[in-house]
């Protein structure tokens, strides 16, 4: 189907130009109606002033749709909306991180024992460091490019020659999901202290065009970011372990 509203794009100043002129017509038919009473007593212009009125508060109708579609549709707003997602979207998804027992006024409240912080930042990206409560931690770079939601998970550089069978199920869950993984191999990590060496494996998802300004599908995938990096950090401790 058509969209015509993906193919509006203004700058501020066409805003502005558009908006004075519409206010000015609307000035002038205003004061036109107002002489109508004063001046000229005219039935015809009074009607055709009336007539100008209305077809003004049309057009500041639709001209306020517009508006706001391209405030939202803005860079800025864009950027907003990312940052939004990174700082406050993944953490409460992290932090909501309860599991309630019992009957129905919760005898009881299991912590899930994963802390969650950030460790550097760049451009629409994060990278968080996830720790457990045994105090394993595992490092991963969230990158959202407005409909590009891009994972990179940094992961024990020992795994890399059996990462496949270490991370079996939820490399096939991700697969099942649509998911894109691609194991990036293994390097030393700038960001780390003694440019710690680190295995790489990229994930990528489709979240469409309107995931920035949709609140359920911004909750959905910062929930299943949770739940992936959950069971990646499982993993990778019982592969530790097990070496």
């Amino acid at each position: 189907m058509f969209e015509t509203r993906k193919f509006i794009f203004l700058s501020s100043g066409q805003r502005r130009f558009v908006s004075v002129g519409l206010a000015g017509f609307l000035i002038v038919a205003i004061s036109l109606l107002v002489m109508t009473k004063l001046r000229w007593h005219d039935l015809e212009i009074k009607a055709l002033s009336i007539d100008l009125i209305k077809f003004a508060v049309t057009a500041w109708g639709g001209w306020g749709l517009i508006l706001l579609y391209a405030s939202s549709n803005s860079f800025n707003r864009i950027q907003h909306e990312t940052k939004k997602f990174l700082y406050e979207d993944i953490p409460r998804a992290f932090g909501a991180a309860l599991v309630k027992q019992g009957d129905a006024l919760g005898t009881s409240v299991v912590q899930d024992g994963f802390g969650l912080k950030v460790v550097s930042e760049n451009q629409n990206a994060l990278t968080f460091e996830l720790r457990n409560a045994s105090g394993f931690s595992i490092h991963f770079l969230c990158r959202l490019n407005v409909r590009d939601l891009a994972i990179l998970i940094f992961l024990p550089d020992a795994h890399s020659a059996n990462y496949q069978k270490i991370y079996e199920t939820s490399l096939s869950f991700l697969e099942d999901s649509g998911c894109k993984v691609k194991y990036m191999g293994v390097f030393g990590e700038r960001w780390l202290p003694e440019n710690e060496r680190r295995m790489q494996l990229h994930i990528q998802r489709d979240v469409g065009d309107d995931f920035l300004f949709d609140a359920a599908k911004r909750t959905y995938a910062a929930q299943c970011i949770y739940g992936d990096l959950r069971a990646f950090s499982i993993r990778a401790q019982r592969g530790e372990a097990r070496d």
